[in-house]
């Protein structure tokens, strides 16, 4: 499947599947246009706990994430962010509502790479353009992490991937679904 028709698919599938899990619990005010296609390469999967079509990972050499501050910007591959050093949490997932093990890394280390000092604003942008913006201290001192992995495999894009903000158990964010981006694309310091 080319690039271009993915994140159309994932646009709507993550669409879907956001607003699905936002009416379960209760949240609403997002708002995205999209055009669906008029045939999908995404295979049915009544399995699949978000209620979309599956969408494979990106491959391990496209970028997935660029960070954006002033005139510096880098792009990510999978295979880069890998390169930072990973551990794995087990968190309640609150869309889901069930326990999940993700391969992280804290989103303090991505700052630094990146000289994002802690009061600058930043802004996560999803590949369906949903953001949210907020001081890099506000996500550090929340224990915010960027997931590259579920369960030990790449994170399909129907299911909030190639990469998802989260937040552990016992942080203060860990309830505030605002801030939990689903397939991010960009760090942008404001």
């Amino acid at each position: 499947m080319n690039k271009r028709f993915r994140l159309l698919a994932l646009s709507i599938s993550v669409f879907i599947g956001f607003s699905m899990s936002l009416a379960a619990c209760g949240t609403s005010g997002v708002t995205t246009e999209s055009t669906a296609p008029a045939e999908t390469a995404a295979t049915s999967n009544s399995s699949n706990p978000y209620g979309t079509n599956t969408i494979d990972p990106a491959p391990a050499n496209e970028p997935i994430l660029t960070v954006v501050n002033g005139s510096n910007s880098v792009d990510y591959t999978l295979k880069d962010l890998q390169g930072f050093g990973t551990s794995d949490i087990s968190i309640f997932e609150p869309f889901l509502k069930k326990r999940q093990t993700f391969t992280v890394i804290p989103l303090f280390e991505i700052f630094s790479k990146n000289g994002i000092g802690e009061s600058a604003e930043i802004e996560t942008v999803a590949l369906n353009d949903y953001s949210y913006s907020d001081t890099a201290k506000n996500f550090t001192a929340n224990s915010g992490y960027l997931a590259i992995a579920l369960e030990g495999k790449d994170i399909p894009y129907d299911m909030g991937g190639p990469i998802r903000i989260i937040f552990p158990d016992k942080s203060e964010w860990a309830g505030y679904l605002d801030a939990w981006n689903w397939a991010i694309r960009e760090f942008i310091v404001m």
